[in-house]
């Protein structure tokens, strides 16, 4: 991302421990879950929003931000978090394949 965003890297931090005990905390899963939560017929066209309140900065992807969640929509997810970036930042999405 840094070579496509010059300075990125310098404004980005990452920590990520994760135990069995942090999924029992959050998602009562100590195993974990290979999906996120369950859609309903009330909340299955609901999406988590991608950012929260005035944490601009702070930007949300992942299974547990979409319904039905696992790898697709965690990596749409993604995908969607980096298009409203670049929205932000007045610059193009280009997809490679």
């Amino acid at each position: 991302m840094d070579d496509r965003l010059p300075g990125l890297a310098d404004h980005v931090q990452v920590i990520d421990v994760v135990t069995p005990l942090t999924f029992w905390r959050h998602a009562r899963s100590w195993r974990g879950a290979y999906e996120g939560w369950l859609p309903t017929p009330t909340t299955f066209n609901e999406h988590v929003p991608k950012q929260l309140g005035k944490l601009e900065d702070l930007w949300l992807a992942g299974q547990w931000v979409e319904p039905g969640g696992g790898i697709p929509s965690a990596l749409m997810s993604g995908r969607q978090v980096v298009q409203l970036i670049c929205e932000r930042l007045r610059r193009s999405f280009v997809s490679v394949p």
